[in-house]
């Protein structure tokens, strides 16, 4: 809405609207072009309706236009001392809002440099948990990587072992085989006669304990055999 809207006494056939509209139309063409007023052919460019209805109103914004502009040129022009004194309030104004502007930043780098700093601590913190970590990482994979070397080394071990282990046992059955085939076979008279040498056995048994007679003298084995040989 435009400022000049509540001073306009329109006439009955003119719309509000139309006039808002022209009203604006007229303004920033004037802003655009150094003061200059629009032609009715360059204002209907703009407001796009009938030049029936365009002139009225373009005649009233304009009449209200140059009354507004003839009132400000007939003002009489302000007094030194007050413009003297609105200049000073104005600079003091400007420095007082400087000053707050200045304080604000120099709060607001300070704010940010706090900040700066803690993010800064922070980033080290992580970066030593982390440079923590990969060694960490980094010793388990070596030791990881020694002992399946040391896996492997051991089942090579194992695997000559073995290998030495049944080339070992293929020698000792190979001996085996060769001994069994040299060994002289036993004759079937050469085998013991069990049951004579039980019977001998019990008979040198009971020579060994004698007659059990309380007077005669014992006649043992031993004393038969030096008696066969003295006869």
């Amino acid at each position: 809405m435009s400022k000049h809207e509540t001073t306009f006494n329109p006439a009955d056939d003119i719309k509000p609207d139309l006039l808002r509209r022209t009203e604006a139309a007229i303004l920033d063409f004037m802003s655009k072009n150094d003061g200059r007023m629009p032609t009715q052919h360059e204002l209907n460019e703009t407001v796009k309706t009938s030049f029936t209805r365009l002139g009225p109103a373009a005649r009233a914004v304009k009449e209200r236009l140059l009354a507004t502009q003839t009132k400000l040129a007939n003002m009489p022009e302000i007094p030194e001392d007050l413009r003297l004194l609105h200049e000073q309030m104005l600079k003091d104004l400007w420095a007082r809002t400087r000053d707050l502007q200045n304080g604000e930043i120099v709060d607001l780098r300070r704010t940010q440099a706090a900040k700066d700093e803690s993010h800064r601590q922070e980033v080290l913190e992580m970066q030593e948990v982390v440079a923590f970590l990969e060694a960490a990482r980094d010793r388990e994979t070596a030791r990881a990587d020694a002992a399946e070397a040391e896996g492997a080394e051991l089942r090579d071990q194992l695997k000559a072992t073995t290998t030495e282990l049944a080339a070992a046992d293929a020698r000792l059955a190979e001996r085996d085989a060769i001994f069994a085939m040299l060994a002289p076979k036993p004759k079937p008279e050469d085998k013991p006669d069990e049951e004579a040498n039980t019977r001998k056995g019990a008979r040198r048994s009971r020579l060994a304990e004698g007659p059990e007679t309380g007077d005669l003298p014992m006649e043992t084995a031993a004393t038969k055999a030096s008696g066969g040989g003295e006869g």
